[in-house]
């Protein structure tokens, strides 16, 4: 599954498949229920754990790339609010990035999905990574700010508390 909180209550999840194509047809009355679309991965059981690594890692680099543009821009003395306003609409633009972003600005870090979570996603990825000798510097980095949020007590907020990593 890809998805937070309010997807899953909207039964708006992304429900990731693998497995043996004789069992899609029995499987996919649920899918449909839970889910908005699914996606099969492939006919190997575990493929579609291998895509959800993928997404984390790219969901993981654009919360974090958003909340340190942020903390940037307020380092800067510059509204962080003008981010914003300058990628909307433009091939830079993410609809993630936008609500993330704004809800770090508002200081509303109620959890989607928790810090200390994204953070235990952030080890699993990286651990995924060195298996198949993809460098995982970023991720760690991510990590690593991750942790520092953790420790500063933002542990079970919003994955976005990365923020206070950046701080």
């Amino acid at each position: 599954m890809l998805g937070t909180k309010q997807p899953a209550e909207n039964g708006q999840l992304l429900v990731l498949a693998s497995g043996p194509t004789e069992l899609k047809s029995r499987v996919q009355p649920i899918f449909d229920a839970i889910g908005q679309r699914t996606v099969w991965v492939s006919d190997k059981p575990g493929d579609a754990s291998k895509l959800k690594l993928v997404l984390n890692s790219w969901v993981l680099s654009v919360v974090a790339g958003t909340a340190q543009s942020i903390a940037f821009a307020e380092s800067l003395g510059i509204d962080p609010a003008l981010f914003f306003e300058s990628i909307a609409g433009g091939a830079t633009d993410s609809p993630y990035a936008q609500i993330k972003g704004k809800a770090v600005l508002a200081g509303n870090f109620e959890p989607s999905f928790a810090l200390d979570g994204a953070s235990k996603d952030a080890g699993l990825i990286i651990e995924a990574m060195e298996a198949v000798s993809t460098n995982p510097t970023v991720v760690k980095a991510i990590h690593d700010v991750l942790a520092q949020a953790s420790e500063r007590g933002h542990g079970d907020s919003d994955m976005s508390a990365i923020y206070h990593g950046f701080r």
